[in-house]
């Protein structure tokens, strides 16, 4: 495999995907990010926050990123819905724009799948999308069985998924996401793919060693012309070809 691989001390694992980034996005005059949520890139951008606001840093270049998904909920502002994420974590980043999301309350979810889509083709496409990677192996909304050509969609979320979305969502988890497609992911110009943590080790294995297959989106990374890999200790714990100690 190609990718750049970085391996860092759990404390560091937010500084060291914030440089990353940053290596990433400097080839680009106005860069356009495709932004991750849940836990594992939340130490990355509190990095990009407290470094924006010492002055280490700036964002003011970059364009109003895209959401690369969210969850099909009733209310836009569910407390734990992708846009609530943002509103947290992303918005608290000065100098940044809002965030491009879907919208899961609109009528005809097919429609705003197209409609998010069309603009972000409109934008000209991804210059660096931030990953984090499912348990099974999903991508955005990507589960497991999603060939690398399929597109930005209203998709249905296995019961793995759904069960990690337990820990926010309780007994109410929602069924089915909106998310960009692994066409659009893997047109990206450059990826950065983050993991942290154990329960992360095996999943990890099998997208960067294991045989690249629909059955794991997160494999279909192998095969992408520049994509960059941050993981703190545990979650590389089970990579046969991570020789190198901890940054």
């Amino acid at each position: 495999m190609g990718a750049q691989l970085t391996i860092v001390r759990p404390e560091s694992f937010g500084i060291a995907a914030c440089r990353e980034l940053m290596v990433l996005a400097g080839g680009f005059k106005t860069p356009l990010l495709g932004l991750a949520t849940g836990s594992t890139p939340i130490p990355l951008y509190e990095a990009l926050s407290e470094r924006v606001r010492s002055g280490e840093i700036s964002m003011a270049r970059f364009q109003s990123p895209f959401a690369i998904d969210e969850y099909v909920v009733d209310d836009r502002d569910h407390p734990c819905a992708n846009r609530a994420f943002f509103a947290r974590y992303w918005a608290a980043i000065p100098t940044t724009g809002p965030v491009h999301q879907f919208d899961p309350t609109a009528p005809d979810l097919p429609t705003e799948a197209a409609r998010f889509a069309e603009g972000l083709k409109d934008a000209g496409g991804l210059d660096v999308v931030i990953l984090g990677i499912g348990i099974n192996g999903h991508l955005a909304f990507n589960e497991p069985g999603t060939g690398r050509e399929r597109a930005t969609r209203l998709a249905e979320l296995t019961v793995q998924t759904r069960a990690s979305a337990a820990l926010f969502f309780g007994d109410a988890v929602p069924t089915h996401g909106l998310t960009l497609g692994l066409g659009e992911i893997l047109a990206a110009r450059r990826v950065l793919l983050l993991a942290n943590g154990e329960k992360k080790a095996e999943i990890v294995a099998r997208a960067l060693e294991g045989p690249v297959s629909s059955t794991c989106p997160a494999s279909f990374l192998q095969e992408h012309p520049d994509c960059s890999v941050v993981l703190d200790t545990a979650a590389a714990a089970r990579l046969k070809w991570a020789q190198a100690g901890p940054a």
